[in-house]
């Protein structure tokens, strides 16, 4: 267990050796208005594993529940042990301070965690309310089965204190408590294994409380415990009766080293147990264990005691105590443990120094330290010797009659019995201690030579276990280089087999691109020549609209009236048809014009529907002569009419024939022209005399049934019409090629 760290409020300046005191934290009050719960954790049992089953790690967190509500970080919590473990021994004092006014709703959260998961592994909710200030309880708290069945075996062992800044004071009682200062073991031991802890109690009854632990009774043997089960059914729980018989025990920190414990620590009674409970039978308690007993499975084993001191609070001891200047108590040099087997260097019994005050205000300020309780006067040991005497005997009524004479005998009578004892207790000490010197030399000799064999094997075992100790290093180390370089080359390979795969995927990838991208290609190149195409049929549409438009008038003024001042015997058309149209009348050439312009419209809707055709389909397009409809006969105009037409007619086929080779032969010389042009750009360059340029046909496809002279001598309007459309299909793109 570690030294307590309890939190001391501001000092006044008045106070006694406050500069050389070593240990400030004896003050047992808390601040002003506040009110603070000591807790001591000492150890538990049985705790559950982490999530993943693995050992914990513990520690204890102590925080009320505001600062739970609040997310504050934890200030009051122990040490982590030094190995993960489900038994651990922690030993520390935590401090919680409160409000005073907030004590009726807050409760002291403990809680066991893991430090390395940081993980809650149990926790326990004390009320601060059903405790009585200043009262020490001794708890062993546990889940209820019902509620908790992971944790209903764990056990923690803890005792709190509830503090206030005030003493308690009783009615009927002039004092508020009785301060008991344990110092330490006067002479050094020889067989002490183990530092000790003490129990201190004041028992109204000591011939009782004797019998009590003669018959073993569990409230008077160690450190009894009280059981706290989660969650608190009811608060009686925490009740504590008025009067005690068996005392009410404290617990003080280890006391070291072994050879010779030092403990410097203070325990505090209130109430019946403290200033005014001095008679006959009253008596102070220690008793003495060893903190080994206390880092088993459970804490709390502490049935055989090493050694036991009494201190009789009898009314002679209240009275010197009130004689005193200064402080109102009394120190006690050299008080005996008997019933043990510990044995000082000078084969003694050993004996223990304490000191102890009555405490008469409620907020008391010169509490014992370890240079002020050297300034109480000292108990005088024939007194001491006597009532000592007298517990031995159980304080028997003739034990108790024989120390009230040896007050009443003479001073000079005491001392002389005094020296009597003394020089024949020195007699047999010096008798004893020449045989035990023997036995010890004897002893010695038989241990040298066991020292002797033993520090041989112990050279030996030790030269074996380092080389051992060696090779299991370098071993380690070994298995830790081949572990990460296996895993470096395995990460290696991943690494390759991750940029193999890679690698096909953008080689298939691209593989797979290279026929999309040809054939993108060719279906650009196909729309190319479609949007041509239709800017030529568009054209032509226009062309023949035109043309179509320019008929419709020629038909319209054909059509009208000859004026009736013509001279006489002429022809009708004779006015204006040679003039106009520039053709040469037969002697039917009054009827023929107008037939000639009905045929025209007829062949110019064949072509519209020709055209159509070629846009739905691919196939080159054969035009056939449509026979003429026989609305001629009867006359010989009509016979001249038709004449002239088939003549209009071969000649707008010749002029057809003659746009369509030369569309034809701009398109191969525009696709020679593409073609050179990539060759050059690609370097595959031709000489230009290799260039082959396709020359009109001049010799047009004619019609051999019509005579050349009517071609020659189309009207000039028909010629008008005709050359601006070879001009514009020129510049257009061809049809097909």
């Amino acid at each position: 267990m570690g030294r307590q760290k309890t939190k001391v409020p501001e000092e006044p300046q008045d106070r006694l050796d406050t500069s050389l005191d070593p240990y400030p934290d004896t003050n047992y009050l808390a601040p002003c208005n506040k009110e603070t719960v000591m807790v001591t954790l000492y150890g538990a049992t049985n705790l559950p594993t982490c999530k993943d089953s693995s050992e914990p790690w513990p520690y204890v967190v102590v925080k009320t529940t505001s600062e739970e509500a609040n997310n504050h970080s934890p200030q009051a919590r122990t040490s982590v042990t030094s190995e993960p473990t489900r038994a651990p021994i922690w030993g520390d004092t935590v401090n919680v301070e409160i409000q005073a006014e907030d004590t009726g709703r807050e409760d002291v959260t403990l809680k066991v965690m893991d430090s390395n998961k940081k993980e809650e592994l149990v926790s326990y909710e004390i009320p601060i309310k059903y405790l009585r200030a200043f009262h020490p309880y001794h708890f062993e708290l546990k889940k209820n089965e019902k509620e908790d069945e992971a944790t209903a075996k764990t056990r923690l062992y803890a005792t709190v204190v509830r503090k206030g800044s005030l003493l308690p004071r009783y009615i009927g009682y002039d004092h508020t408590a009785l301060e008991v200062f344990l110092r330490g073991v006067n002479e050094p031991l020889v067989n002490n294994p183990s530092p000790m802890v003490v129990i201190a109690r004041v028992v109204p009854s000591y011939t009782e409380f004797k019998a009590r632990k003669a018959r073993q009774d569990p409230a008077s043997v160690g450190l009894p415990l009280t059981q706290v089960s989660f969650p608190i059914s009811s608060p009686m729980t925490f009740d504590v009766p008025r009067v005690s018989q068996n005392g009410c025990p404290q617990l003080s920190k280890p006391g070291g080293p072994p050879e010779q414990p030092l403990w410097n620590q203070s325990f505090l009674f209130l109430g019946r147990d403290g200033a005014t409970s001095f008679s006959e039978d009253t008596a102070l308690v220690l008793e003495y264990y060893p903190s080994a007993s206390m880092k088993s499975s459970e804490p709390w084993t502490l049935n055989q005691p090493l050694g036991v001191s009494v201190l009789p609070l009898k009314s002679h001891l209240y009275r010197k105590m009130l004689t005193g200047k200064g402080l109102k108590g009394l120190q006690v040099e050299r008080l005996p443990i008997f019933d043990t087997n510990l044995k000082t260097i000078n084969g003694e019994a050993p004996s223990v120094n304490l000191a102890f005050q009555l405490l008469s205000s409620e907020r008391p300020e010169n509490f014992l330290t370890p240079n002020n309780s050297k300034t109480l006067p000292t108990l005088n040991p024939k007194i001491l010797d006597e009532n000592l005497g007298a517990i031995r005997e159980s304080w028997s009524v003739s034990s108790l009659d024989s120390s009230q004479e040896a007050e009443e005998l003479q001073p000079r009578d005491v001392e002389m019995n005094n020296y009597r004892r003394a020089m024949q207790k020195m007699a047999e000490d010096i008798l004893a201690l020449r045989k035990q010197a023997n036995i010890l030399e004897e002893e010695n000799r038989m241990l040298r030579s066991h020292l002797t064999q033993q520090s041989i094997e112990e050279e030996q075992n030790r030269a074996e276990e380092e080389n051992l100790v060696s090779m299991k290093q370098r071993l380690l180390l070994n298995e830790l280089d081949m572990k990460r370089l296996r895993d470096r080359v395995q990460h290696l390979q991943n690494e390759l087999i991750r940029k193999n795969d890679r690698e096909k995927e953008l080689l298939l990838l691209y593989q797979a691109q290279q026929p999309q991208a040809a054939q993108l290609r060719r279906y650009q190149d196909k729309l190319q020549k479609m949007k041509g195409l239709e800017d030529t049929v568009r054209h032509q549409e226009k062309v023949i609209e035109k043309m179509e438009q320019i008929l419709e008038e020629r038909l319209h003024e054909r059509k009208e009236p000859a004026p009736s001042n013509r001279p006489q015997g002429k022809p009708i058309m004779d006015a204006f048809a040679p003039q106009a149209s520039g053709i040469p009348l037969g002697p039917a050439g009054e009827n023929l014009a107008m037939d000639l312009y009905s045929m025209l419209l007829a062949e110019n809707t064949r072509l519209r529907t020709e055209l159509e055709k070629n846009r739905q389909q691919s196939a080159p397009i054969i035009l056939q002569q449509q026979a003429l409809p026989d609305f001629l006969g009867g006359t010989s105009d009509k016979f001249s009419l038709l004449a002239k037409l088939e003549q209009a007619q071969s000649r707008i086929l010749s002029l057809e024939n003659q746009l369509e080779e030369s569309a034809r032969h701009w398109a191969r010389e525009k696709q020679n022209l593409a073609i050179r042009l990539q060759e050059q750009q690609h370097g595959f360059g031709q000489s230009p005399n290799s260039i082959i340029v396709d020359q009109p046909n001049a010799g047009a496809a004619k019609d051999p049934q019509l005579p050349s002279k009517p071609e020659a001598s189309l009207p000039s309007s028909d010629a008008k019409l005709i050359r601006p459309s070879n001009s514009q299909t020129e510049g257009s793109h061809p049809q097909k090629t």
